[in-house]
């Protein structure tokens, strides 16, 4: 092990040998100065790995020091001794870049402790986190074994998008790919659970949320409070995602978190479509048909109409906004800054709908561009782009905007992603959609553990174009 060498500055250091000796015992080994000046020279000729200094000195003082190796070397940590608790001095030290600071009088054990807390803290921090983690992994399994319904899945799934967050911190590659393995059971899991279900929630009201009560339930209630509603749609948003953002989003609003289930598939055209309609795509495809467009290869152009649903689902539901609602897609800078520029002349409006397409369009790109590939190899390098673009974009600079008004913010995304690891083989006729999280056609063969058979799509709540037309969903 390597030997740490500690410098120790202060201008009585002769009374401190019981506490040099202390850390030489140790293992350390401690050189000595009782002024700034030298103390910035022993830096230039030596490699400390850590800085242990007064902050009242003769001549230099402690900050002035502190500032002066830090400009020799910015990555020593430094540990600041103060007899004084002022807080204009501390915000100063932690301002130059202080590791910690400890007040007098010390003791051994308060040093070892700040020592550990610097350079020990990753893994003291690891053990803690795997320490816990193999207990809720226990208490999951039970869980699972229970048969969880739709409310425990829920929380099942926030739980786990914590985790992934918080095996980050600590960059555990032993405990990623455990958290890797659980997660792809409780996808197993999940979907065995979904598969026998799904069915029966289109047939009665005790189910969860589905993608088609969202305005239902999240965005009419708040009508009647006379404030404009900006009603903000990601695309292609995770959970976790969401998480690496959310610190941000709670330093503007209050918020409040709650899931709903997507209809399957899990598609955008469906999706989406069934957001703003509060209905199922076969409801859509009878009573709009000029909104619903069949042919599987113009699936981007199943929402151009999103506006227009949504217009005659609020009718639906018994109100009539004057004027009607904004709708806005987002697909890149210069609509983001339109966006911008007009947020404060929509202070008098009933609802605005934004719809941000960035996360889909990278979540499409990823597996392709090799640029992406190199840049987001993992699910943490997907959270890490996530939170770097929000910082960046346009929509988190309209959020600061909205902040200002008296508003009503609904973020919400109409589905997820998944890094696909494991392919599967589909065969169909040259009529199949081309489309991967999903199927359409006649005659779909796929290995059965890898897909879900439609075979009525109106059970689903689908339309197909013909009779003899089927579904196959991709399974996790």
């Amino acid at each position: 092990m390597k030997l740490m060498k500690i410098l120790w500055v202060d201008d009585e250091i002769d009374l401190l040998k019981p506490f040099i000796l202390f850390l030489e015992e140790r293992n350390y080994s401690v050189d000595t100065c009782n002024n700034g000046e030298d103390a910035i020279e022993k830096v230039v000729d030596t490699k400390y790995d850590l800085v242990i200094m007064d902050e009242m000195m003769p001549g230099l003082d402690g900050l002035t020091t502190l500032q002066e190796i830090k400009r020799i070397n910015s990555a020593i940590p430094i540990i600041m001794v103060t007899k004084s608790e002022e807080e204009g001095l501390m915000n100063k030290a932690i301002a130059s870049q202080i590791s910690d600071y400890l007040i007098k009088p010390i003791n051994p054990s308060q040093i070892i402790m700040a020592i550990k807390k610097i350079f020990q803290a990753d893994e003291i921090k690891a053990n803690e986190i795997g320490q816990q983690y193999t207990r809720y992994i226990a208490q999951l399994n039970q869980r699972l074994f229970s048969s969880p319904d739709w409310d425990e899945w829920g929380e099942i799934y926030r739980e786990m998008a914590k985790w992934e967050l918080r095996i980050d911190e600590v960059n555990d590659e032993g405990l990623r790919q455990t958290h890797f393995l659980e997660k792809r059971n409780c996808n197993t899991e999940f979907t065995n659970y979904v598969e026998r279900n799904y069915k029966d929630w289109l047939k009665t009201d005790e189910r969860p949320n589905l993608s088609f009560d969202i305005i239902s339930q999240y965005i009419a209630p708040h009508f009647e409070e006379n404030v404009p509603i900006y009603f903000i749609i990601i695309d292609c948003m995770r959970l976790d995602q969401y998480l690496a953002i959310q610190p941000y989003i709670q330093e503007l609003f209050e918020e409040q978190l709650d899931l709903y289930y997507s209809i399957l598939p899990t598609a955008t055209p469906y999706s989406r479509n069934s957001i703003f309609s509060g209905l199922l795509p076969i409801d859509i495809a009878k009573r709009f048909p000029e909104y619903w467009v069949t042919s599987g290869e113009m699936d981007n152009s199943r929402n151009r109409n999103e506006h227009q649903l949504l217009d005659k689902h609020i009718g639906e539901l018994g109100y009539s906004l004057d004027p009607t609602s904004k709708y806005v897609k987002i697909f890149n800078m210069e609509e983001g800054n339109f966006v911008i520029r007009k947020i404060d002349t929509w202070n008098k409006e009933n609802l605005i709908v934004l719809v941000y397409n960035f996360l889909d369009l990278l979540a499409h790109h990823r597996s392709r561009d090799q640029i992406l590939q190199e840049t987001i190899p993992h699910e943490e390098g997907l959270r890490a782009f996530t939170k770097h673009w929000f910082l960046h974009s346009s929509l988190y600079e309209a959020l600061k905007l909205i902040a200002k008004q008296d508003a009503i913010v609904v973020i919400s995304t109409d589905h997820g992603s998944i890094k696909v690891n494991r392919a599967t083989q589909v065969i169909g006729d040259r009529d199949t959609s081309v489309t991967v999280r999903y199927k359409e056609g006649k005659n779909l063969t796929a290995n059965d553990r890898h897909a879900l058979f439609v075979k009525k799509p109106a059970d689903y709540g689908l339309p197909s174009k013909s009779i003899v037309d089927n579904f196959i969903f991709a399974k996790v």
